[in-house]
């Protein structure tokens, strides 16, 4: 009986690895090489650039904030 459960087992956790495989086979494969991307890609990195610094900024603003808090409390 333990010898046809171990069997059923084994059996499905290697139907749920193979599953796990095949499950996206394209996941790597990228739309890079189309014309016009490379200026598309340039345009995020600024936008992505231009978020990063305004949190840049706000943490910046924030941490003065704490220093001043800190300064007037003693």
């Amino acid at each position: 009986m333990y010898r046809v459960i171990l069997i059923v087992v084994f059996i499905s956790l290697i139907g749920f690895c193979t599953a796990q495989v095949n499950f996206s086979p394209n996941w790597g494969k990228r739309a890079l090489s189309s014309p016009g991307t490379e200026e598309h890609n340039d345009i995020n990195c600024r936008e992505n650039m231009d978020t990063l610094m305004l949190i840049y900024k706000i943490i910046q603003n924030e941490a003065q904030k704490l220093m001043d808090c800190e300064k007037f409390s003693n």
